[in-house]
């Protein structure tokens, strides 16, 4: 998918080429806008995105590592994008996962480690942050 093309979804977002518009880009990225009163988030990103390039999963995930969020981030080396339940359930995808951390207690952060994610996952980062 060529992303500066019109009618590309960045392109209708801003309203121009994103290689031509660095202003509004800027002010379409989510890093700009992390504040103290966002709730913590877990990204889940799949490197053979081809929509989404995984280094933008890492960028917003460094950027809340930097002011000290709540924040996991699970990295799928051989998902594709939106496969929500394949993150989940299939091993194809799920292959040489790892998953990394931050926190807003002590701003701590776990380096990357192999990991399986599943709906598990997901319900246990919502039973601690929403109960």
């Amino acid at each position: 998918m060529c992303h500066d093309a019109e009618g590309s979804p960045e392109f209708l977002l801003v309203g121009c080429a994103i290689q031509t518009c660095p202003d509004e880009v800027q002010r379409a990225s989510p890093l700009r806008y992390i504040s103290a009163a966002d709730p913590p988030i877990m990204i889940l990103h799949g490197n053979s995105d081809p929509l989404v390039p995984h280094n933008q999963g890492e960028q917003l995930y460094m950027a809340l590592n930097k002011a000290c969020k709540d924040a996991v981030f699970i990295s799928l080396p051989k998902a594709p994008h939106g496969n929500w339940n394949g993150f989940l359930t299939d091993d194809s995808l799920r292959e040489a996962a790892t998953t990394r951390s931050t926190s807003a207690a002590g701003c701590g952060v776990s380096n990357p480690a192999p990991y399986t994610p599943t709906w598990k996952t997901i319900i246990d980062f919502l039973d601690r942050h929403m109960k």
